[in-house]
């Protein structure tokens, strides 16, 4: 719990920038201006449009590098999201085809927080989503940005970033070996890094993603430490089921 308490208010943090990045987008005759912050804004403090130009700028700076083979990769990278699932579904089957009882039910204790971290963090992210609302980068900028990997839904929080920072964060905690956890969180930071590049979210949408992602972990991993798992047996990590898992980071 001490380190969500630290975790949610920079969560928090975020959300002004989010919420004012169409003021921001909007009072810029030029995004490229260094001047372009209108001070005629109402509803969003002066700093919070400034957090939005500092966005702008990171993205626009990695689109000015982009190479096609630089962006074949990254592309690819963000596609590896789809991966997050792997943590539940590994433990499961490691349950399934364990030989004695205790690591059955240790493993598939294991793979139900798993499960439980992704699903809630899945509402997290669709439903601050939409209650945000912010616009997507090319959208916000249009003409100016442009996007590799375009989606429909709303900007903040970023949803590959939040699943891949949730699988990693629930690995980490269930198995905490150098070899688990370096692969996994490189795998996840590549991954929030990979959304910024093709510009599809605004590093604002990334940070939030990466918090949210991994305060459910976290909160999924104190609940069923206190409450649910507390008279489970633990057995200690195999290397034949975590093996599988660094590798498919």
């Amino acid at each position: 719990m001490r380190k969500l308490r630290i975790l949610v208010p920079l969560l928090l943090l975020t959300l002004p920038s989010a919420l004012c990045a169409q003021v921001g987008a909007d009072s810029c005759v030029s995004p490229n201006s260094d001047s372009c912050v209108s001070p005629n804004t109402d509803s969003c403090s002066q700093s919070s449009i400034l957090n939005s130009q500092f966005d702008y700028r990171v993205l626009k700076t990695l689109q000015d590098s982009r190479t096609p083979s630089s962006n074949t990769f990254w592309v690819t990278v963000s596609n590896t999201f789809v991966l997050s699932p792997a943590v539940p579904v590994s433990l499961g089957v490691g349950s399934w085809v364990a030989s004695d009882s205790q690591t059955k039910q240790a493993l598939f204790a294991n793979a139900s927080e798993a499960g439980a971290a992704l699903l809630l963090n899945a509402g997290l992210t669709m439903g601050l989503k939409y209650l945000v609302g912010r616009p997507r980068p090319w959208v916000a900028y249009e003409g100016d940005l442009v996007c590799l990997q375009k989606v429909g839904s709303p900007s903040f929080p970023s949803g590959h970033t939040s699943f891949a920072f949730t699988a990693a964060t629930s690995i980490s905690l269930l198995y905490p070996r150098w070899y688990v956890i370096a692969p996994a969180c490189l795998w996840a930071s590549a991954v929030g890094f990979s959304r910024l590049y093709v510009g599809a979210h605004f590093p604002t949408d990334v940070l939030a993603g990466a918090l949210i992602g991994t305060c459910s972990a976290l909160l999924v991993h104190w609940l069923h430490n206190r409450y649910t798992w507390q008279n489970t047996p633990f057995a200690p990590p195999s290397d034949a089921v975590v093996l599988p898992l660094v590798l498919t980071f």
